[in-house]
C-alpha cells in the first residue's frame, strides 16, 4: 500500500493484525526531511527502512508494538533526512538481505 496523504501516513498500519508475506507500506513525503515513526495502535511488530531523495536505503529500525494506552510510544527516528519510509514484516529488510545503500526504483503498472 501506498501512504501519500497526510490521513493515510497518520493511519499507516495501525489496528492490522496480520500481513501477507512481503506486503507492507510505502510512505511518500513532499521532502526530505527527518522522520519519525511511532508504534502507537499497532498490533505487529514491523522493520522501517528510511530511504533519501535517490530512494537509496539509509537505514533501518525494528519496531515492536506499543503497550496500549501508552501516552508517549516510542519512536524510531531517521538519523539523516528522508524522502520515504518503508514499513515491512520484522526482520524482512534482513531476510531479504537488503541493506544500507540499497536502491529501490518505481515500476509502471502497463
Amino acid at each position: 500500500a501506498i501512504a501519500d496523504t497526510d490521513p493515510k501516513r497518520e493511519h499507516g498500519l495501525m489496528f492490522r493484525k496480520s500481513l501477507a508475506p512481503d506486503t507492507g507500506m510505502l510512505f511518500i513525503f513532499e521532502e526530505e526531511r527527518p522522520l519519525s515513526f511511532w508504534m502507537k495502535n499497532t498490533l505487529i511488530p514491523l522493520s522501517i527502512g528510511y530511504f533519501g531523495a535517490d530512494r537509496k536505503l539509509l537505514e533501518v529500525h525494528e519496531m515492536v508494538p506499543a503497550v496500549m494506552g501508552q501516552r508517549e510510544p516510542k519512536t524510531y527516528p531517521s538519523s539523516r533526512p528522508a524522502l520515504y519510509a518503508l514499513e515491512m514484516p520484522k526482520g524482512w529488510f534482513r531476510k531479504n538481505l537488503i541493506d544500507r545503500g540499497t536502491q529501490f526504483s518505481f515500476i509502471s503498472k502497463k
